[in-house]
């Protein structure tokens, strides 16, 4: 019998399963819309279903038949007491502002499955900011979002405008995004696995993430909140896991421990999402309270994600063939000596390979003064889109050769390969060699560019070579270098010429301005040399 079979399925389940069934003889449903609205995995509600069998209506809705409904009712409808959504009146208080979170979201950029984005419906950006607003004084406070595709900045900055935040996503669509919607959200870009940008690092006095859920993702993205914090602060996670696998929530939670972290409240379901369905299309939210000795582990590992070229099971180094024809184009017709930068330790080779550096030192640091007299090879193959510009950014050498995709946004057409060429223009002359040295991959190789003699286009060659430094400090160095200008003038000059309204550039790096910030950024500092 059906209902037995169901039965048998409550009882390994538990009470949302229970809930399911019930909704099943109310109305009809899709699948997403029983996992998400009961937070019970895709494979439990299918075993439901299944268990139901020809109890199920005909059709594309999801529902008992009709005669069936009262049979079900009378063995399963046992009322218990249902908690009550504490958020339930408040949110039902904002409808204006979840209409414009709704309205926002729907022009956001889509999500990417390469860094494990999955949107969080508009109504759970509007309870996270609503959750926010109920347990901290926002007034004054400053949000840090470690990665924000769900625009949980957005919607708390919306809900309550004295509020400040800062985020920092590797998605430069999304940066963009945010910074048009005009709300004075502070954009950083950053590749969290190369560290937190100094511009977003001991400001916050709340830090959010929603990050990739494995055990290497959530524990970097928990290290970037610590880093972010002033004392005091207090972190919430966005995290969820299937009953079924508890495993991987033990996992998860042993980072906390490991971070010196304290699981100060747990609220179960809190986020639900329009995709996850192994999780329920749901996951909870943590409010974490770092204790005095919460550090890092300096977690480096790049495949933090569960899908693409960058996650957990896939290899973050090129294949052979491209790590040795990588060296080659960097040693160019001179052969000169090449310092290589990869992921993975060891994988580049060549006879004229003279020494490596961490690809994250070289994110972070740039090159070493000896070696800008040769040539560098950086293996990039797992760029998610973003690399290859801050690689050209960070290096300064002879010669740079760069290994990414075939299909990397910046090669993928004639235009894209323009826009970048003109933004590094003063800085590298650059060559796209495409399907090389197979149909997957390409490489791009650049050359130094010789000393500009318009003023301007030394003014902005100097700060493009030292893309690591402060950029007002680095611009106003280079007015009183090409210029003469004395320190004071200077400086009242970047701040006269600076973009407005100044979002990173006021103190932060280039290596942190988003890129669609970096051509009028240029110009300005091509303008002020007169």
């Amino acid at each position: 019998m059906s209902a037995d079979a169901v039965a048998k399925v409550i009882s390994e389940h538990g009470r949302p399963v229970h809930e399911v069934v019930l909704a099943l003889g109310e109305r009809g449903w899709t699948l997403a819309d029983l996992v998400r609205t009961f937070a019970v995995p895709r494979r439990t509600v299918e075993e439901v279903l299944a268990a139901l069998g020809e109890d199920l209506a005909p059709g594309e809705a999801l529902r008992i038949r009709a005669d069936r409904v009262p049979e079900y009712r009378q063995r399963f409808d046992r009322r218990t007491t249902g908690l009550a959504d504490p958020l339930g009146p408040a949110l039902a208080a904002v409808p204006d502002l979840l209409a414009e979170v709704t309205r926002v979201r729907a022009s956001a950029p889509p999500p990417r499955r390469a860094l494990d984005h999955v949107a969080a419906t508009p109504e759970t950006a509007v309870r996270r900011a609503l959750w926010l607003d109920a347990h901290f004084d926002l007034d004054g406070a400053h949000l840090l979002c470690v990665g924000d595709h769900d625009l949980t900045a957005a919607a708390t900055c919306l809900l309550r405008p004295t509020l400040t935040a800062t985020v920092v996503d590797v998605d430069e669509r999304l940066l963009a995004y945010i910074d048009s919607l005009g709300l004075g959200i502070r954009c950083v870009f950053g590749d969290l696995r190369f560290g937190l940008p100094a511009a977003a690092a001991g400001r916050a006095a709340l830090a959010f993430t929603d990050p990739p859920y494995t055990p290497d993702g959530i524990g970097l993205f928990l290290e970037r909140a610590i880093e972010g914090l002033t004392p005091g602060g207090r972190i919430l996670l966005a995290y969820g896991y299937s009953p079924r696998t508890p495993a991987l929530g033990l996992a998860v939670q042993r980072t906390f421990g490991e971070l010196e972290l304290a699981v100060q409240a747990q609220w179960p379901a809190f986020s639900r999402y329009d995709g996850a369905q192994a999780i329920g299309s749901a996951s909870d939210l943590y409010l974490l309270l770092p204790t005095s000795k919460a550090h890092r582990k300096g977690r480096a590992k790049p495949t933090i994600y569960t899908h693409g070229e960058q996650s957990a099971e896939a290899s973050s180094a090129a294949p052979a063939a491209v790590a040795t024809a990588l060296v080659a184009a960097a040693a160019g017709p001179d052969r000169l000596p090449v310092l290589g930068a990869a992921p993975t330790p060891g994988a580049l080779r060549g006879p004229e390979l003279s020494g490596e550096r961490a690809l994250g030192a070289l994110w972070t640091g740039g090159v070493p003064g000896p070696a800008r007299a040769g040539a560098v090879a950086v293996d990039a193959s797992a760029d998610p889109g973003s690399w290859l510009l801050r690689i050209l950014l960070a290096v300064d050498a002879r010669r740079l050769a760069v290994a990414v995709g075939n299909n990397h946004p910046d090669l993928a057409d004639a235009a894209g390969q323009q826009a970048l060429a003109e933004l590094v223009a003063p800085k590298w002359a650059l060559r796209f060699r495409r399907s090389t040295p197979g149909p997957t991959s390409a490489i791009v190789e650049a050359v130094a560019a010789p000393d500009p003699t318009d003023p301007g286009d030394r003014l902005v060659r100097h700060v493009l070579d030292r893309a690591h430094g402060r950029l007002t400090n680095v611009w106003r160095d280079a007015l009183t270098t090409h210029t003469g200008r004395a320190k004071p003038e200077a400086a009242a000059r970047v701040a006269e010429y600076l973009p407005a309204p100044a979002g990173i550039e006021a103190d932060g790096t280039l290596m942190e301005t988003p890129r669609h910030r970096l051509a009028p950024l240029i110009e300005a500092i091509r303008a002020s040399a007169p």
